[in-house]
Formats: structure tokens, C-alpha cells, sequence
């Protein structure tokens, strides 16, 4: 995250340069402005989803069903920062730096987590991402069209899951929380997306667009970094084996446990896609 902003102002200046030089070789020629930066600001919904994350449970004893729950970690709120340079008045280029953060999907129970296998879940996504992307325009004035498509990496990735019980058969009634992240890895994919430029001065544009982006991700680990029950912290009292895991390939089946170690789960793939609408502005340097 450091590093990506620290570029974009060594980006700026570069831009900046060039722009000079520019109007230094032909003075005669009236300077446009090249360069931009933009903040915007969306909402959207998820286009894909994960089946082996949440489940639903119905029934009564003896009449029992168990469904399936998509999960899709592509619905929720992004906020984007983005610097651009129009080569021409059809084709220019964008460093966008884009903060997702999920709505949570609720089922009955959740894999990867210690516990009963009854109880309420919500597992929600975030994604901080870095994408660069080629900008296409109508090169209209005042109302200007736009496409742009762009390379969508996800440099950090996080799946929060909260595991939730009630159980009113003990004496007293017990409630146990457990918050489990996953992390790890990179998401990787594409953004596509087609928006309206409105000219309100020389300098500032607002802009209206439609966004579709779509990535997957395999987290490297999971923890959990919360359990109370009835409220009292017991984080401390679980074994190593039983807070966290390691995703792999390939699981040994057989061995003997050591609670010391994380325990290894087989890999899994889950998607971050949205279609989203987003507006913001955008001032020109």
C-alpha cells in the first residue's frame, strides 16, 4: 500500500515533465490538460459466487436438510483514487488505486471453524487493489463518453467470518462467538467499465459509469482472532492446531496431530466480482 502511493506522486511529477516539455516544443500550440487525478466512490452487487463456504440447515429431527448458500463477496462499497494521462483526446492511460469493502452473506454453518455445526454465520470480503488500465473516449467536450479496461490486482485480500451460537440447553444458557480471517495470497483479474465525463469547468469533470470486474483468489491461511464465550475472552486457551491453518494442495491424511502446528486445509478458490455503479470527479492538472 506504501509503496503503490508513493508511486503515484512520482507518477504525477513525471506526467507534470512531460506536459512541460510539450508545451515548450510547440508554444505556439494552446496547452491542454493532459493529466488528472479523480476521486469516486460505488456500490455494487456480486456477479459470481462460491458454493462450499456456507450452508443452511432445515428440517426437524428425523426430516433433516442441509443447502447450500452462494456465497458472493462481491457485494458492497469501493472507494477509488486514480491518476491518468490522455495521450490524445481518444486514447489515454490510468493507475487506480480501489479499496472494496463487503456486505455479509449469513447462512447456519461455516467450514474451517471448531464449534457446533449449528449456528448463525456472516462471512464478508475486503480487497485493497492496483489497477492500471487503457482509457478509450468519444473526444466530445462537454459530455464525453468513455470506456476503460484494466488489470485488477488484488494485493490484499481478506475474508472475515463470524461464527455466532447460541445454546439455551445448558445451564446457564451459552453464547459463543468466534471471528475467523483468512488471508494471504494474491486476487488477480479484470475490470471493464464504460462511464459519461460532464465538463463543469476548464478544470473539473463529475463522471457517472458502470463498472464490471471479476477476480479469484486462494487465501494461504486462516486464524481466528476472536472467541469469547458468554462474552469472556478464551482466545488464549486454544491450541495452535485449532487457531489457525495452512492451505495446501495436497493434505496428508495420515500422522499424528501436533496441536503446535497449524493444521493444513485443502486450498480453496473464491471470487471477488461485482457489477457496480460509481460516480466521482475528476480535476485536471
Amino acid at each position: 500500500m506504501k509503496k503503490t502511493l508513493f508511486f503515484i506522486p512520482v507518477l504525477l511529477i513525471a506526467f507534470s515533465v512531460l506536459a512541460q516539455e510539450t508545451q515548450v516544443i510547440n508554444p505556439q500550440k494552446k496547452s491542454k490538460q493532459k493529466l488528472y487525478i479523480s476521486i469516486g466512490l460505488g456500490g455494487g452487487i456480486s456477479t459470481s459466487s462460491a458454493f462450499d463456504l456456507l450452508y443452511k440447515y432445515s428440517g426437524n429431527a428425523g426430516n433433516e436438510t442441509i443447502t447450500i448458500v452462494p456465497v458472493g463477496l462481491g457485494s458492497g462499497f469501493n472507494g477509488t483514487l486514480a491518476v491518468g494521462y490522455w495521450f490524445n483526446k481518444y486514447i489515454g492511460a490510468e493507475l487506480a488505486v480501489s479499496e472494496f469493502l463487503g456486505l455479509p452473506t449469513k447462512g447456519d454453518s461455516v467450514v474451517h471453524l471448531i464449534g457446533a455445526s449449528r449456528a448463525t454465520v456472516k462471512i464478508r470480503g475486503d480487497l485493497l487493489s492496483v489497477i492500471p488500465s487503457v482509457l478509450i473516449s468519444a473526444g466530445l467536450d462537454k459530455i464525453n463518453p468513455y470506456a476503460r479496461f484494466g488489470f485488477l490486482i488484488g494485493a490484499l485480500p481478506n475474508l472475515i467470518s463470524k461464527y455466532t451460537m447460541d445454546n439455551s440447553t445448558t445451564d446457564p444458557p451459552e453464547n459463543k462467538q468466534i471471528y475467523n480471517s483468512y488471508y494471504g495470497g494474491v486476487a488477480l483479474g479484470y475490470t471493464a467499465a464504460g462511464g459519461v465525463n460532464f465538463k463543469i469547468s476548464s478544470l473539473i469533470l463529475l463522471y457517472v459509469e458502470l463498472q464490471f470486474s471479476h477476480s479469484t483468489w486462494s487465501p494461504n491461511h486462516s486464524q481466528i482472532i476472536k472467541y469469547t464465550v458468554d462474552g469472556e475472552d478464551r482466545l488464549s486457551e486454544l491450541t495452535t492446531w485449532q487457531k489457525e491453518a495452512d492451505f495446501v494442495s495436497k493434505k496428508n491424511v495420515n500422522g499424528t496431530i501436533d496441536m503446535t502446528q497449524p493444521r493444513q486445509e485443502l486450498r480453496k478458490t473464491i471470487p471477488f466480482s461485482t457489477a457496480s455503479i460509481n460516480i466521482g470527479i475528476k480535476f485536471k492538472l
